[in-house]
């Protein structure tokens, strides 16, 4: 055990749970992120050069506001994946510490157990002196 900590696996694991549940809907967050954007850029009206609503090849084409919708989307769901990932990585790293932890704690108690285990030295006084 290293002194100063004082990690209890049952806490931990439970942390762990709430937080990889509260992780899990990242993806679906994300998602609904992704489609709302898309409604609203949608929904913000069209921009067009001959003023017909439309592009040259007759396709209504994003206005001002589509077009910042879409940047913004761009760089929020590289900003998205990136937490999504830090959280799958610090909870993979919470889960790797606390098992290694764990295992030192076995790995000394299994020194330890030898060590108890292990015929006793006795230096008996004048053995050997011959």
């Amino acid at each position: 055990m290293v002194p100063g900590w004082d990690l209890k696996p049952q806490g931990i694991q439970g942390v762990l749970k709430t937080t990889g549940e509260a992780a899990s809907h990242f993806e679906k967050q994300a998602n609904a992120f992704g489609e709302h954007l898309t409604s609203a850029a949608s929904s913000a009206g069209t921009i067009s050069a001959n003023g017909g609503g439309g592009g040259g090849d007759g396709k209504p084409q994003g206005g001002l506001v589509a077009l910042a919708l879409s940047q913004y989307a761009e760089h929020a769901t590289r900003d998205l994946q990136f937490i999504a990932a830090r959280a799958g990585k610090s909870l993979q790293g919470a889960v790797d510490a606390t098992t290694a932890y764990l295992n030192g704690d076995e790995q000394m108690a299994a020194q330890a157990q030898r060590k108890a285990l292990a015929d006793p030295r006795v230096d008996m006084p004048g053995a050997g002196q011959r």
